[in-house]
């Protein structure tokens, strides 16, 4: 299974036409995409939100050539409506992390899966009280999340190809082993260990937000295997 980030609401339209029997397309207005955060419309966000189970990728960007007070306005947008309509999210918060951090917390949005994380050990801290999750690749130093308390059950891999898994064997979307195996070398057990913690931790969340129906068949037959084997079901 595979969650594809898209970087903005056009992208997203031609992307929701196909039919991959395991591939989950998000809504996105990426935050370093200065064209997509012009074209932002909260009415038509809203709209395609209801085909989705899944948004991203969204959030801020300290270097973005979008104006930081732009970026703001709209990922509070975003956020509002998941507060309301809640969806996996996936957020970028690339040189802004108190910032993104400050956001989340004004819209009372819960469950954010915070992207390629790399604020400082107060400001996941604070993360972690807000409920949020980290997504972690293989180029990321993922003992630095461990040092500040993030504990495995709040921790999902990804590869964000090409960028995130430069190098990985296969470099290719949903390919999570080397992420998995370096896990499990960090918090002591296996790779298999967290590959089963990972689907239980995506099949809370879709439980929790209300979208199971919105995944693809075969992506639902896959978490509900995911709750039996937790004893869920």
């Amino acid at each position: 299974m595979v969650f594809v980030a898209t970087r903005s609401a056009e992208e997203f339209e031609q992307a929701r036409r196909r039919t991959d029997a395991v591939t989950v397309w998000g809504l996105g207005c990426h935050p370093g995409v200065a064209a997509a955060q012009r074209a932002y419309d909260a009415d038509r966000f809203a709209s395609l939100l209801a085909s989705t189970a899944y948004v991203g990728e969204v959030g801020l960007d300290g270097t973005s050539r979008a104006p930081m007070e732009e970026q703001a306005a709209v990922f509070a947008s975003v956020l509002e409506q998941m507060a309301r309509t809640p969806r996996l999210v996936s957020v970028h918060s690339r040189r802004a992390a108190a910032q993104t951090l400050d956001l989340i917390k004004a819209s009372g949005a819960r469950g954010v899966i915070l992207h390629w994380w790399l604020g400082s050990a107060g400001e996941t801290r604070r993360a972690l009280e807000l409920g949020c999750l980290f997504s972690v690749n293989r180029s990321m130093d993922v003992s630095k999340l461990k040092a500040s308390g993030v504990p495995l059950n709040s921790i999902l891999p990804e590869t964000d190809h090409p960028s995130g898994n430069r190098g990985g064997d296969p470099s290719q979307p949903g390919a999570t082993l080397d992420v998995e195996q370096a896990l499990a070398r960090l918090y002591g057990t296996t790779a298999e260990a967290v590959r089963l913690q990972s689907w239980r931790i995506l099949a809370h969340e879709v439980d929790t937000h209300g979208v199971r129906e919105l995944l693809p068949p075969v992506v639902q037959a896959m978490l509900a295997h995911a709750r039996s084997t937790s004893g869920w079901e």
